[in-house]
């Protein structure tokens, strides 16, 4: 039996005049990996960040486990178990790795950075990640930003991982190894995830049911293969430059299974 993770009834944010979210009934179950799909201002983020306490709701009611919440900031957010990771990363380039994952937490007294380094190199062992605790963001590659931001999520114990387009920034080879992270991290046990991406080929390898956004309006909720079919049909047909992009998009896919497979052929010589 499906046990409801995250719920959302009749979620709706406005900017002014323009609506962003219009009464949104959206249900995550435990374990689930989730893909949010559609093309920029369809809402996906919107409503990722009023999950995670960046924006509060005009209207509706939020359910965590069956219980209703109030979230009216990422603490809160994180006191039910939701933490997110966001596109562009918010980290603070003179702090350390250690320094801004746990910066933030309450604590009594000042912070114990040496314990605080001790349970981030745990947790970087757990699931394969490669960071210095102690290394300043300034001195970090991309790479090493995003693993600062996923660290951070699982120090603080989400249990319901939001994933706003992190695997749209860096090369491909840095897409690479971030898939393989996002992989690993997603397969933990009864771990629900919810991934916003405009990558169909992502979509169609981590997620089981797919939720469709137009203009703040959910379209359609699905298995992956029907949504992403409809959703294919509707911009081929309505948007000029899709057809350019989804071809981009598979040229890059293709590098990198041809990066994959050198890779192998060298481990192997």
């Amino acid at each position: 039996m499906k046990h409801a993770a995250l719920e959302l009834k009749g979620v709706s944010k406005r900017f002014g005049s323009i609506l962003a979210n219009n009464n949104i009934d959206l249900t995550v179950y435990k374990g689930e990996i989730l893909s949010i799909l559609g093309e920029n201002g369809s809402g996906k983020t919107t409503l990722m960040n009023m999950i995670s306490g960046i924006y509060f709701p005009d209207e509706g009611h939020i359910y965590i486990e069956g219980a209703e919440v109030v979230i009216r900031s990422p603490r809160d957010a994180f006191d039910y178990g939701i933490g997110m990771i966001h596109q562009h990363f918010k980290l603070v380039d003179v702090f350390s790795a250690t320094e801004n994952i746990i910066l933030g937490l309450e604590e009594k007294g000042k912070y114990n950075i040496k314990k605080a380094a001790v349970k981030v190199r745990e947790i970087s062992e757990k699931y394969g990640f490669e960071i210095d605790p102690d290394k300043k963001i300034y001195q970090m590659s991309v790479s090493e930003n995003q693993t600062v931001e996923i660290i951070k999520v699982l120090y603080r114990g989400a249990d319901i991982l939001i994933l706003d387009e992190v695997l749209s920034v860096g090369d491909i080879q840095f897409k690479k190894k971030s898939f393989k992270k996002m992989q690993e991290l997603i397969s933990a046990q009864d771990r629900t995830v919810v991934i916003v991406s405009h990558s169909d080929e992502t979509i169609r390898k981590l997620c089981s049911r797919v939720i469709w956004l137009n203009d703040g309006e959910l379209v359609m909720d699905g298995e992956t293969e029907e949504v992403l079919t409809a959703y294919e049909a509707y911009m081929e047909e309505f948007d000029p430059k899709f057809l350019v992009k989804t071809k981009k998009a598979k040229k890059e896919e293709k590098i990198m299974r041809l990066v994959e497979e050198e890779a192998k052929r060298a481990e192997m010589s």
